[in-house]
């Protein structure tokens, strides 16, 4: 927000205040100052006032004449050429004399004045106009030379040779760039700011004199008599002043000025005086054009879907049930809060204007701007929150600005047309001196709580505990607790006088989840690179389930319509984009979110989103896996479900003693799963009654599942032109976090550890046996000192293919003590007969080293 420090020395006297001594108390104050600017015209001197005495014909050209100025009193008169076709004898100007620096008004560039010859006629200096002083001309004078009085005023004139930059009060304007805070509303304006620099500088605050009762005023009959408003939660105050006998044009120089030192185009004097309240106030206003309202009645209502309404920035663009509208006999006319409708604006034609002004509640106004994709100077404010106490009072202001520079002989101001109510709600907050004591370290009197709280319009009564603060209308929105008022001591007593201390105890925060971080290094480490890849995927997206989709209210653009269901459709399109480009060998992943309408737990409040949101980490790979520098060999499913039970052991989770199981059969597969490459990791143990929505929701339905591992189905590979064979995986990152179990120390053993080889054969014409039921048995019987299961040999020998062997070795360690080969015999033969009994298969005695 840029603030004006001219505009606020009228409500505060900063006569003896410098910009950044002022932008300092504001930064220390809670409201940061970026930067200062200069504003206005850089001029120097010597600019004085002079008097023309004489004037004759230049003797070499028409259009140009010789005057003769006097610039001191009693001195002779210098000889000055001018071309402005205004000047008299007898009228006081400003003279800028050699060595001055004005502003050329042809193109604002700096123009220096020296004596030099014109047309072959010596020039002392020049008459100056109001734009080479910075100054905005009168209409009716435009270019013409500034004429400061006449030598006939008998005293009332200027005295001649003073410096005219001060006589016409020329000075630089200083614009403060303040960082506007989220939860003020109040203080978007220059009279809130200004409440704020009267309190940190413990001077009054001032107010214009003005009366609306000064203006004309009678029955306006512009075919609006009422308002109404359909839901006062969205809009609870609602006024309209109809004003007539207007007319149209450029606005006064002092508002122009002021509105372009803070960066605003004028457009009109109608237009520019609600902008003008707007920033001096807070209170945004929107001029209706009288002739074209039809009444009887405007009004604020939500918008129906499918109704059309052309701004005034000239677009076109549909509402819906989320925008808040201004409609004139069920017609929309406006948005409320953001910006007016085209058809209804004010015209060079407009003798008439119905002036609205309202109060809409904040998140309405925030919810109707970015479903629209519209922000506005009053949409800024509406979000913040707007008094609605105040709303009335600006919109006089207004119409009186209105009345004295946009009237004609006819004009009428109309009685306020109001729907709702303005009335402000008593609150009353408790604050204890103890608070303050306890949380600021400062011992403050009561009276001095007071001094700082009353100039912010806080009405502080009680007595030394027990101080009841009265909350002003507007500060009601953020001053909610007692804590706000603590803050609010804190800032205006100035942080400089909290000491610095040694807090009294001290707290150890927990230790903050470092899963995704664990995932990212783990994955990075065995080669894959991070992609970051957009939420937002066409209609056609495939994997979409059309009952748990959710749409993007106000989509950019026909791509990017609904939110993704799962990683791996994004990451294919990385695949096929960077093999398109050469690349031979793509190992990608990605962490991000997966979106799913909630219909599984009915009955979501309304002020929830409904939407489910998962994180998950998706990955795919194709190419090859570099051994050597040039020895590479293609990668396969195995190579993928490697990476993840790597993971899993970064993470620590354990699938032999957590119960995790790889599922090779699963129902619901996604359209990229290969049906009999794929695997699912499950939880071991049985899911919660009520839980299991498999049906509805794919691999991740079940709640058991914490995600799967799959070859790309070869027809879809097909469809995206994917050149070799590619592998995925996904998991749910929230799932992987529940079964992660919080390291322990455990001391190093100083014993020695003990190998057995233990070989198993068994017949696959009898069925399949899996590999991880064979080490989930042996871990279950091989006790506390079983520290690891390696497979380190598959036989299959071509004689007996139906035969296959696998060995295992096995390490055991006792941490305290060395264990002897009677114990570790007696464990393995445990473990032999579990596996003959429970899984028929046969030992290789041959094999086994005891």
């Amino acid at each position: 927000m840029k603030v004006s420090f001219d505009w606020l020395s009228q409500y505060v006297d900063l006569s003896d205040i410098s910009p950044e001594v002022l932008a300092e108390k504001l930064t220390m104050g809670a409201f940061e100052v970026e930067e200062i600017t200069v504003c206005g015209a850089d001029l120097v001197g010597p600019i004085v006032v002079g008097e023309i005495m004489e004037i004759h014909p230049h003797p070499n050209a028409d259009k140009i004449r010789l005057t003769k100025t006097r610039v001191k009193k009693d001195e002779e008169p210098l000889d000055i050429v001018c071309g402005a076709q205004n000047i008299e004898v007898g009228q006081i100007i400003p003279v800028a004399l050699p060595g001055a620096k004005v502003i050329n008004r042809h193109d604002g560039t700096a123009l220096h004045i020296k004596a030099s010859a014109i047309r072959g006629v010596k020039s002392n200096g020049m008459l100056c106009s109001a734009p080479e002083l910075g100054l905005v001309p009168d209409p009716a004078i435009g270019d013409g030379i500034l004429i400061l009085g006449n030598a006939a005023q008998n005293g009332a004139a200027p005295e001649l040779g003073q410096d005219a930059t001060k006589v016409l009060n020329i000075r630089p304007d200083y614009i403060l760039h303040v960082e506007p805070r989220s939860n003020r509303g109040d203080a978007l304006s220059v009279k809130g700011l200004a409440r704020e620099v009267a309190a940190l500088f413990g001077r009054p605050l001032k107010n214009p004199e003005w009366s609306l009762d000064t203006l004309g005023s009678g029955i306006c009959e512009l075919g609006v008599n009422a308002t109404f408003i359909e839901d006062t939660a969205d809009c609870p105050y609602f006024s309209l002043i109809p004003i007539s006998g207007i007319k149209l044009g450029p606005s006064h120089p002092d508002i122009v000025k002021r509105l372009e030192a803070i960066g605003v185009r004028p457009v009109n004097n109608v237009v520019d005086i609600t902008n003008y309240v707007m920033h001096e106030l807070g209170q945004p206003l929107h001029a209706y054009d009288g002739n074209f309202a039809q009444g009887p009645k405007l009004g604020v209502r939500r918008a129906k879907a499918g109704e059309k309404l052309t701004t005034l920035d000239g677009k076109e663009r549909e509402l819906n049930e989320e925008t808040l509208i201004i409609v004139d006999n069920e017609k929309p006319v406006g948005l409320a809060g953001i910006m007016g409708g085209k058809d209804s604006e004010i015209n060079d034609n407009s003798t008439s204007l119905l002036l609205e002004a309202a109060c809409f509640t904040p998140n309405v106004v925030r919810r109707g701007s970015r479903t629209l994709g519209l922000s506005s100077d009053a949409s800024l404010r509406f979000e913040r929150g707007v008094d609605a106490a105040s709303v009335l009072n600006a919109s006089k202001r207004a119409a009186y600005l209105i009345g004295k520079y946009c009237a004609d002989a006819t004009l009428k101001i109309g009685k306020p047309i109001i729907a709702g109510s303005d009335a402000a709600k008593t609150v009353r907050i408790n604050l204890r001196k103890s608070a303050i004591k306890r949380i600021l370290a400062l011992d403050l009197a009561t009276s001095k709580i007071k001094a700082l709280l009353s100039p912010l319009g806080f009405e502080v009564t009680g007595g030394d505990e027990a101080i009841v603060v009265s909350i002003p209308s507007f500060r009601q929105e953020d001053v909610k607790r007692e804590i706000d008022l603590v803050e609010e001591v804190c800032r205006l007593n100035g942080y400089d006088a909290i000491t610095a201390t040694m807090p009294a105890s001290t707290a150890c925060g927990e230790t903050a989840d470092d899963t995704k971080a664990r995932i990212q290094n783990t994955l990075s480490i065995q080669g894959l690179s991070e992609a970051w890849l957009s939420s937002l995927v066409p209609e056609t997206e495939v994997g979409i389930n059309q009952e748990y989709l959710v749409e993007v209210l106000n989509p950019l653009s026909k791509d990017h319509k609904l939110l993704r269901q799962s990683l791996i459709p994004g990451l294919v399109n990385s695949l096929v984009y960077n093999q398109d480009r050469g690349q031979k060998s793509v190992w990608l992943y990605e962490l991000g979110r997966v979106y799913h309408k909630n219909n599984i737990q009915p009955g979501i409040d309304r002020g929830q989103t409904g939407v489910v949101e998962a994180e998950r980490v998706g990955a795919i790979i194709s190419g090859n896996i570099l051994k050597k520098l040039g020895d590479s060999q293609p990668i396969d499913f195995t190579t993928a479900r490697g990476l993840v039970e790597n993971l899993l052991d970064a993470l620590g989770i354990n699938t032999n003693t957590q119960k995790l199981t790889w599922q090779s059969k699963h129902n619901n597969l996604y359209p990229w799963m290969h049906p009999y490459r794929s695997a699912v990791l499950t939880l071991n143990r049985p899911a919660k009654k009520g839980t299991d929505l498999t049906d509805t929701m794919g691999v991740f339905g079940n709640p058991m599942v914490l995600g799967y591992v799959s070859q790309v189905h070869p027809a879809f590979a097909d469809s995206r032109s994917i050149n070799n064979e590619a592998f995925i995986f996904e998991l749910d990152i929230d799932r992987l976090k529940a079964e992660r179990k919080a390291p322990k120390f455990v001391e190093l053993a100083q014993t020695p550890v003990i190998n057995r080889d233990l070989t198993v054969d068994f017949d696959v014409s009898q069925g399949t046996v899996e590999q991880q039921t064979v080490e989930r048995l042996i871990s279950a019987k091989g006790g506390n000192y079983l520290k690891a299961i390696d497979l380190v040999s598959i036989y299959q020998s071509q004689s007996t293919s139906n035969k296959i062997s696998l060995t295992y070795r096995l390490t055991f360690q006792n941490p305290s003590e060395t264990l002897i080969n009677e114990e570790v015999d007696k464990v393995l033969m445990t473990i032999r007969e579990s596996l003959e009994k429970d899984l028929a298969l046969v030992l290789d005695f041959s094999s086994q080293n005891f």
